[in-house]
């Protein structure tokens, strides 16, 4: 996916325009948006008014500022890679809180001890793939953090981990509340308790966690 907003290409006459053209161009979590577009702003008062200790009038300072600065179209990808990549954090981070504990929903919440799994192949392949492929989603999910946390002082985590970030996000998300449904309407022991956990610990954390995927998904 790509950013909805519009990219401006032709640079506005004052730095007060500009900026503002910079924040519509721009995707992503709105601090760090606010954060960056501040800090744009701040540098091109500092050119404007050393070109205005210069000798210059207040509009070629501005529009020389400006120039050494860039166009939109020039600073706003590198500027959108880093919302990218903070949105694909929030994401990573948020994703493994919920995982870490659907084993223990599994083992001792979800699950009742006093009443036999069903038989049937079907619901024995989703109780091994609650425990396998939720094992490897965490574990991937691990990795994902350290790659657009820490691992980006290393080297620079771009659109493409972000955007790997948003796609395992969803899927995990759309996987788990199905097998959750499907697991859970196939107990016989499943009572409205069994209904309201599922619906409190799974359908409503990981649809919270589908939509900040879509979120990084559209940043990137």
């Amino acid at each position: 996916m790509r950013p909805t907003r519009k990219v401006a290409t032709m640079a506005p006459m004052g730095v007060a325009g500009y900026v503002a053209e910079l924040d519509a161009a721009l995707v992503g979590p709105r601090r760090v948006r606010r954060d960056l577009v501040r800090e744009a702003g701040d540098h091109l008062e500092d050119a404007t008014d050393a070109y205005r200790r210069a000798g210059l009038d207040s509009s070629e300072a501005e529009r020389l500022a400006l120039r050494d600065f860039g166009t939109i179209d020039e600073i706003a990808p590198a500027f959108q890679t880093t919302l990218a990549v903070a949105a694909s954090r929030r994401t990573a981070w948020l994703l493994l809180a919920i995982l870490s504990i659907q084993p223990f929903l599994w083992d001792g919440g979800l699950a009742s001890a006093d009443t036999p799994p069903p038989d049937g192949l079907f619901y024995a392949v989703l109780d091994v793939f609650v425990e396998v492929v939720g094992g490897a989603a965490i574990v991937a999910v691990i990795l994902l953090v350290a790659a657009t946390g820490i691992g980006n002082r290393w080297f620079r985590a771009g659109r493409g981990i972000a955007r790997l970030t948003g796609y395992v996000a969803l899927g995990s998300a759309v996987m788990t509340k199905l097998v959750g449904i499907a697991m859970t309407a196939m107990s016989e022991g499943a009572s409205p308790l069994s209904w309201l956990m599922l619906a409190v610990f799974i359908l409503v954390p990981m649809s919270v966690a589908g939509a900040s995927a879509r979120r990084t998904l559209a940043a990137c």
